[in-house]
């Protein structure tokens, strides 16, 4: 099992990413605990080459049990292990045989990623290990005390600025999703170039790969159903195609590689329909009800929760395989 290096550590309490339903503040970390991606050392001769992932929870891996518990602790260091059936960059790192260092942190937008991080856990980790106050600053860190030690780097960032846009299930404000599309627009290339900066100094042959997000809400469709829930999922589709098409030209502007995750998950196909118990439903909708927990079966007491499970985080973590270039 690929351990996460950082953000394993980072996911110790419910967090949320966009338009979440629910969402808690991640708990202080245990006394005396220590991160094991050290700064200012050089890497081992012959060591494994590294995959850095950046951006959200789904970069940290999040996924509930029940809804509300945490992994298990690893016995050993007291943290979060993998724990969860397997996140997307965890995936990714071992098909490529890569190490994973993973600084995501869940919730993270792209103005708390250059500034405050979203969980004040992320930020006493960077502090910590980095000396920094932000993930962008301590994915900049590592990568200069690690030189030519990065063979991938991957991000998911842009879906939570949008995560104040999101009322009740009848409610997706459009004015409101407009705007933060703006401020996607206007911080993520600020976000980006000293990233990109970082790496070219480092290894110029270093490949950075970057994702569309697929829609969760089209589950609502399903749970709680209804006209006015039908209504917010097809406003909400509106506002993620918006946004993957706003994500995909900013990241090819920056030379980066796009994993289409939006169309692994058939989020913009309705046909053929499906069915998601009894009902019949479009396609993509039951795409989400299968690769995200937005969909509780019937009778059961779990709440609907956006992030993917674990055939969803192999479908991204397919996208990104079949679009990243074999690592060096």
């Amino acid at each position: 099992m690929v351990r996460r290096e950082l953000a394993a550590r980072l996911v110790l309490g419910l967090v949320g990413t966009a338009m979440l339903l629910a969402c808690a503040a991640a708990p202080a970390l245990p006394a005396g605990a220590s991160t094991s991606a050290r700064s200012g050392t050089a890497p081992l001769a012959g060591s494994p080459r590294v995959l850095l992932a950046l951006g959200d929870s789904l970069a940290a891996g999040y996924q509930p049990t029940d809804g509300s518990t945490p992994p298990k602790p690893d016995p050993l260091t007291g943290y979060a292990d993998l724990g969860y059936p397997g996140g997307y960059a965890a995936d990714l790192a071992a098909h490529d045989g890569l190490r994973l260092v993973d600084l995501a942190c869940p919730g993270e937008t792209t103005v708390s990623m250059r500034a405050t991080p979203a969980q004040t856990a992320c930020a006493r980790l960077y502090k910590a290990e980095f000396g920094v106050t932000s993930q962008e600053a301590a994915a900049e860190s590592y990568i200069a005390s690690h030189p030519g030690s990065v063979a991938l780097l991957t991000i998911d960032i842009g879906a939570n600025d949008l995560s104040r846009c999101t009322g009740s299930v009848s409610e997706v404000n459009l004015t409101c999703v407009g705007a933060a599309e703006l401020s996607v627009v206007t911080n993520l290339p600020v976000l980006l170039q000293p990233l990109e900066q970082a790496i070219h100094a480092s290894d110029p042959g270093t490949a950075m790969v970057a994702m569309t997000y697929y829609d969760p809400f089209l589950g609502l469709v399903v749970d709680p159903g209804g006209s006015a829930a039908t209504a917010s999922a097809a406003s909400s589709l509106l506002a993620v195609t918006a946004l993957n098409s706003q994500l995909r030209l900013l990241y090819s502007r920056a030379g980066m590689i796009v994993a289409n995750v939006a169309a692994a998950f058939d989020t913009n196909s309705a046909l053929p329909l499906g069915r998601v118990g009894t009902k019949i439903v479009p396609h993509n909708v039951a795409e989400i009800c299968q690769l995200t927990w937005m969909c509780p079966a019937s009778g059961s007491s779990r709440r609907p929760d956006i992030h993917p499970t674990a055939a969803g985080y192999r479908v991204i973590a397919g996208s990104f395989e079949a679009s990243v270039p074999t690592p060096r």
